[in-house]
């Protein structure tokens, strides 16, 4: 597939499902791959743009699926349509691209950070590293594989207050998980320089994954 952003018009779905290619991708190697989940009410689509300088720079393939409604399911009703179609959204982007299996990782903002965290916790077998952009919650108890975490927040954030992170880190790290947490000067937003350093951390071998 060509480096850009793709709308990978999954089936009949009226839902979009946007692959974005690093401008150096070539499909001899296995690249990393990162789920990411907006937050809500704004659309997936929207947050791409600012993304995709990153991704071109690190070399990550981002997987941006749509949510069914204003939000993910689980934060409305349960785990339902968006699993599915994550799901159906990941067999064609591992039928267009050439992804590593060890570096399929999950990442979002708001209210997609908490779906990232708790999709991630129950699938961590899978998606070896989880980031959350201001999360609000952690919203799980079951837990498989050891997956890694990155968790950016700013501290004037009057949305979901950093004291939401804090928390969440701390449950993570007595849970014996590996956690880079930043907090950064800034209210509800995606930090661009932490987004930078997050995809670094996403895309470096498994053996160094974590940062120094």
């Amino acid at each position: 597939m060509a480096p850009g952003i793709h709308n990978l018009g999954i089936g009949n779905s009226d839902r979009d499902c946007w692959l974005v290619v690093p401008n150096n991708y070539e499909p001899s190697r296995a690249w990393p791959l990162t789920l990411f989940f907006r937050g809500a009410i704004t659309p997936a689509r929207d947050y791409l743009d600012a993304f995709r300088p990153v991704a071109d720079e690190f070399g990550v393939i981002i997987l941006a699926p749509e949510a069914s409604s204003r939000t993910w399911d689980l934060l409305l009703y349960g785990y339902g349509p968006d699993v599915e179609f994550i799901n159906a959204s990941l067999q064609t982007a591992f039928s267009r691209v050439h992804v590593d299996p060890a570096r399929i990782c999950s990442s979002g903002f708001s209210d997609g950070a908490s779906y990232s965290l708790a999709l991630g916790l129950e699938n961590g077998d899978v998606l070896t590293r989880i980031a959350a952009f201001s999360p609000g919650f952690l919203q799980t108890d079951i837990k498989r594989g050891h997956p890694e975490f990155f968790i950016t927040h700013g501290n004037a954030d009057e949305v979901l207050p950093v004291e939401a992170s804090r928390s969440i880190v701390d449950q993570l790290r007595s849970a014996g998980y590996d956690v880079e947490y930043r907090e950064f000067e800034g209210p509800h937003v995606v930090s661009l320089r932490l987004t930078r350093e997050c995809f670094a951390w996403m895309a470096r071998p498994p053996s160094a994954s974590r940062l120094g």
